[in-house]
């Protein structure tokens, strides 16, 4: 009678040792699946974001309400008060013949807004000084070279005068579980663009 007692109180160590040695890894699964959903859906956030704002910017809208329109909808991850910066772009193809700019995809306007470190992703030539509220239009928009932006797809501006309308955005995802200490993560900062 004593040896099947043995060999259950055996069987039931192992498994105990099987279990420790497997939870570690298993819970490493689980707290990855559940980091990596929330930096989704904090992802899908911000591109939606994006897109409305590339949308109101689109529809003759000042980009000064379209900015305060922006912080009114922004939700979680986004906060455009404390953590998140948002970049108005307008490109446009030069339309005044013989001057410097004809033909050439110029950032035509641009304001950016909100306290996180990020820069445009398109950049110019040179420089270019803007003027204010509420359309932040470039200053000699037909003359300065510097206007010119050097990486805008080339397709997307067909013809003279017509104008695409970019936003950009970058916000801080906050980590939800210990995986970074590890060195497991996803990135931090979040990033979208949308062209209309």
């Amino acid at each position: 009678m004593k040896e099947p007692l043995r060999k259950l109180g055996s069987s039931s160590g192992q498994s105990l040792v099987e279990f420790a040695v497997v939870l570690p890894l298993v819970l490493l699964i689980v707290l990855g699946v559940v980091e990596v959903g929330f930096a989704l859906l904090d992802q899908q956030v911000v591109t939606k974001l994006t897109r409305e704002g590339s949308n109101l910017i689109s529809r003759d809208t000042s980009l000064e309400d379209a900015a305060t329109a922006m912080q009114t909808i922004s939700s979680r991850p986004v906060n455009l008060a404390d953590g998140s910066r948002m970049i108005f772009s307008v490109l446009r193809k030069g339309a005044t013949t013989g001057t410097a700019n004809y033909g050439q995809i110029i950032l035509y306007q641009r304001y950016a807004f909100g306290n996180y470190t990020g820069t445009s992703k398109l950049t110019m030539a040179g420089s270019g000084s803007f003027r204010g509220a509420p359309d932040y239009e470039a200053n000699a928009a037909d003359t300065n070279a510097g206007l010119r932006v050097t990486n805008a797809p080339s397709n997307l501006v067909a013809n003279p005068g017509d104008m695409i309308y970019v936003t950009e955005l970058f916000t801080r995802h906050t980590l939800i579980t210990p995986l970074i200490r590890f060195g497991v993560g996803v990135p931090e900062t979040l990033y979208s663009i949308a062209y209309f």
